[in-house]
């Protein structure tokens, strides 16, 4: 069942990939205009990062799939006598695959499909919290701006390229969640019951081997979830306090026109970058608690 879930699941990631295919293509090419705003060498270092997580991620990933592979070779004699010994995924096939060569076979084409759903899952994942550490990065260089208008000796100067500079941030988040929106329903829906049943498989298994990895695959969603979580929980934060750095200015001496100016950035920059998951919710880390708390409930039921 866990199997079938999460094929279900990489199966509608794709799909949503595909279909934003083109919008998502565009947002990696509009990285390189952040560059005018004077942030080119922290750009390259948060991108750095992001494919130094994405190494982690993966080789975490290979190596679950290399235990689930490994942990049923070790619990032969825990196998049910209707059932096939050895198989990484317990499966049933309208034909007999218990002798050489179908059993290898059917072994290797299972191998094969869970490290596919497992890198396309995390790398599509990857993906989306690599742009949302882009946005944050350009929100913490719009306030280290804003911190430096106290010093400036070209306020209005600097004060407009701040508002063209914040402008170009909120559309470029916009455009983010428009192209990821249908694709976090998975991660407030379908992970939910993802993790419940492997909370109840790690509970009922009688073999130490399947608990085992079945506890490695429960900790490598949760990771997935709580990262995707995180991410979404840190543009709210860097959002909200955009308006918080302006409002510290001394902007009540300033001209009228630019006081309404500032008034107007600090009510649009109470309202948060959020990452919508397709109208169900947003992602952040109140939706992380919110699934843990239906895992257990599930569980108990």
């Amino acid at each position: 069942m866990i199997a079938l879930i999460c094929i279900i699941g990489m199966i509608y990631l794709v799909i949503c990939f595909i279909n934003n295919r083109r919008t998502i293509t565009k947002l990696m090419i509009d990285i390189k205009y952040f560059g005018k705003y004077g942030n080119s060498a922290r750009t390259k270092e948060v991108d750095d990062k992001a494919n130094f997580i994405s190494k982690l991620f993966m080789f975490y990933g290979i190596l679950g799939n290399f235990m689930y592979m490994l942990m049923p070779q070790l619990s032969v004699q825990k196998c049910h006598e209707t059932k096939i010994a050895r198989m990484v995924v317990r499966s049933i096939f309208p034909f007999k695959f218990d002798y050489t060569p179908m059993f290898e076979i059917v072994f290797v084409h299972q191998i094969y499909t869970c490290t596919m759903v497992s890198l396309m899952v995390l790398v599509l994942t990857n993906l989306f919290c690599g742009f949302l550490m882009h946005i944050v990065n350009q929100l913490e260089n719009l306030r280290i701006f804003i911190g430096q208008l106290h010093e400036s000796t070209k306020f209005q100067e600097d004060f407009y390229f701040i508002i063209r500079y914040h402008i170009h941030v909120i559309e470029y988040s916009r455009e983010t969640a428009k192209a990821f929106s249908t694709m976090l329903l998975f991660y407030i829906t379908l992970i939910s019951v993802i993790l419940s049943v492997l909370c109840f498989e790690v509970i009922m298994v009688d073999a130490f081997e399947d608990s085992v990895r079945f506890t490695l695959h429960l900790f490598g969603w949760l990771v997935i979830l709580f990262s995707v979580s995180y991410s979404g929980q840190l543009l709210i934060n860097e959002s909200i306090a955009v308006a918080n750095d302006i409002y510290s200015l001394d902007w009540f001496d300033l001209p009228v026109d630019i006081q309404k100016k500032i008034q107007t950035i600090i009510r649009r920059a109470q309202k948060p970058l959020v990452m919508d998951a397709a109208g169900m919710g947003i992602v952040s880390l109140h939706s992380f608690l919110s699934v843990i708390i239906i895992i257990i409930i599930y569980t108990k039921i």
